[in-house]
């Protein structure tokens, strides 16, 4: 039995749906302080620096939020939660709760064993064999009881006896979506031929220079950063954002945030987590998104000026924020974080409605109240000129990662990536990516033509959704109303009168392409092969219904063989480091 990827992607989806009395709750508090701030100041007009010192002195506090501290009680009793889960078969609410469980326990202790076994049972249950491996090597590991080892090892034996009959899910053959195009001499990661420019009505958009042909990987970009939704803790890693649900391991400091492996676990403490641990369930209670990025990109980008704030304000401050080009950094010597951070402090922050900026500055100062809780940042932000500095760089990274961030795209988090921001939606998209990665991975859905704008679709597509589900949707996830050639009734009523028939030879090629696509036991590989011949051959008939029912198989074919080689990847790494011996 193979795991069920998009079982595990709904999981995580519908968190928030199906617990809205948590989503609430974060949404309650920083709601509640902001209308009890406008009603102590009389909602009368203040700057950044009188909010600021309105809020010093007079609240609102976050000082009597709990932290989580380590707890082996509280280990055993989620645990229990989770044992009940898995009797009753519900077994991706057990792994949560196993996973909150290791979380929970405290370092030593065979509590932290016992969640590794727990959830060893699990992933052998979906028949994730090198899974299963990792976390019997993680129970070992960490002090799991004696008793437990005959278990273990039967289970252990069996997985080693799956993979050598070939029943790994590894074995299963899947497309590969390495890039296959000539890439850019400065940015390795994209394709050669595609550039930033500004387009009317659109702002900032990616044109094509070059013509491109589905299947075509155009992008790579590896997360400048992240932020989870708090929601989703015990389901992401708190680092790169995947969700990595059976992988991950806990801060051994605190029981807020969890990794997908030991290298983003001490990277985050090098860049992020050292300034948040002892304080991270105040910021998960003031959580909103975007607010909640601006002041972690801050701390980020102090890391990156080696924790010297003065060179950080002499740079950041000597910088215009006339707008940023993302592709005029070079990456051709590799990734390097500083010079990404420095570009997206260029970016130009377009006029906010004034609701909207004095909220920013109400966030910003309350932000800043915590942040001066850590002791790691008291040590580095000492004078009122560098709290100064400190409280201006959280209003404007907010604003910067509202415009730059792919917030609206991802439910669970709230990725940065640079050079794809750049990239604009559209309800009829020409590019597919793949949500929930460390990488924005973009692949050619049809051909693209030299001139065209890149579009990818933040959620609904005109050709699966109706015009209402469609608007709704936009509007209510990603806050802007659609105005794209399917969206727009004048245009798309001229755009659907230029869509032609299917000729004979096109309706027996559709009759084969979509045999292929039903087909459950047609190789992934083929099907890619099928689909991409008929929308190459027939894509003069866009926005005709049939190529239209074909884009959205393919649509589906890229996000299982992306999904596939995604999981694949992760259960490769993971036997790679059960054989190191972790």
């Amino acid at each position: 039995m193979e795991i069920n990827i998009a079982s595990l992607q709904d999981h995580i989806l519908t968190r928030a749906r199906g617990r809205p009395d948590v989503h609430a709750d974060f949404d309650f508090a920083i709601e509640r302080y902001h209308r009890e701030f406008l009603a102590s100041t009389g909602g009368r007009k203040m700057d950044l620096e009188s909010t600021w010192r309105h809020v010093l002195e007079n609240g609102p506090r976050v000082d009597d939020v709990p932290e989580r501290a380590k707890s082996n009680a509280k280990a055993v009793a989620v645990r229990q939660e989770g044992n009940r889960y898995y009797a009753d078969r519900v077994l991706d609410e057990a792994a949560e709760k196993y996973n909150e469980s290791i979380c929970w326990a405290e370092p030593g202790s065979e509590e932290l064993g016992i969640g590794f076994a727990n959830r060893s049972a699990i992933c052998y249950e979906h028949g994730d064999y090198e899974i299963c491996l990792l976390n019997i090597a993680l129970a070992r590991k960490h002090n799991c009881p004696v008793k437990l080892e005959p278990k273990l090892a039967a289970r252990e034996q069996n997985c080693r006896q799956q993979i050598a009959a070939g029943m790994s899910q590894v074995s299963v053959p899947n497309p590969r979506f390495a890039m296959n195009v000539e890439t850019d001499s400065k940015i390795p990661f994209m394709a050669k031929g595609l550039r930033m420019t500004e387009v009317p009505a659109y702002g900032r958009a990616m044109v094509a220079e070059r013509s491109f042909r589905p299947g075509d990987v155009l992008m790579k970009e590896k997360v400048f950063m992240t932020m989870s939704d708090p929601q989703y803790q015990y389901l992401h890693c708190h680092f790169c954002g995947e969700s990595k649900l059976f992988n991950l391991i806990p801060c051994s400091d605190c029981a807020s945030v969890m990794y997908c492996s030991d290298k983003c676990r001490q990277e985050d403490k090098r860049t992020l987590h050292r300034f948040e641990c002892g304080i991270k369930e105040k910021l998960n209670h003031l959580y909103t998104s975007i607010v909640a990025l601006g002041p972690r990109m801050f701390l980020y980008g102090l890391t990156l000026f080696g924790d010297n704030v003065d060179e950080m304000q002499k740079v950041c401050e000597a910088q215009k924020r006339s707008g940023s080009n993302p592709m005029d950094v070079d990456y051709s010597n590799g990734y390097n974080a500083l010079e990404v951070f420095k570009n997206l402090n260029q970016v130009k922050v377009t006029k906010k409605e004034e609701k909207n900026y004095r909220r920013f500055m109400f966030t910003a100062s309350i932000y800043f109240t915590v942040y001066m809780q850590s002791p790691a940042v008291r040590a580095l932000i000492v004078t009122e000129d560098q709290q100064k500095f400190m409280l201006r760089c959280f209003m404007d990274y907010k604003q910067i990662c509202l415009q730059a961030s792919m917030f609206f795209w991802d439910e669970a988090n709230a990725p940065l990536f640079p050079i794809a921001s750049i990239i604009n939606h559209s309800c009829d998209p020409n590019v597919y990516a793949i949500p929930r990665m460390s990488h924005f991975k973009m692949v050619a859905l049809k051909p693209i033509a030299k001139g065209e704008q890149i579009f990818f679709s933040y959620g609904p597509v005109w050709y699966k959704n109706g015009d209402k589900a469609k608007q709704d949707s936009t509007m209510s996830l990603f806050l802007f109303q659609c105005d794209c050639v399917a969206c727009n009734p004048a245009r798309l009523k001229r755009w659907l009168a230029t869509q032609k028939r299917l000729d004979e030879h096109g309706i027996r090629d559709l009759r084969t392409c979509s045999k292929v696509i039903a087909d459950d036991l047609a190789p992934l590989a083929a099907k890619m092969n099928a689909v991409q011949q008929f929308i190459k051959k027939y894509a003069h008939t866009h926005p005709n219904e049939s190529f239209c029912s074909v884009l959205q198989g393919f649509t589906d074919i890229l996000y299982e063989a992306l999904m596939n080689e995604w999981a694949n990847k992760m259960r490769s790494e993971a036997l790679e480091q059960v054989d190191r011996g972790l």
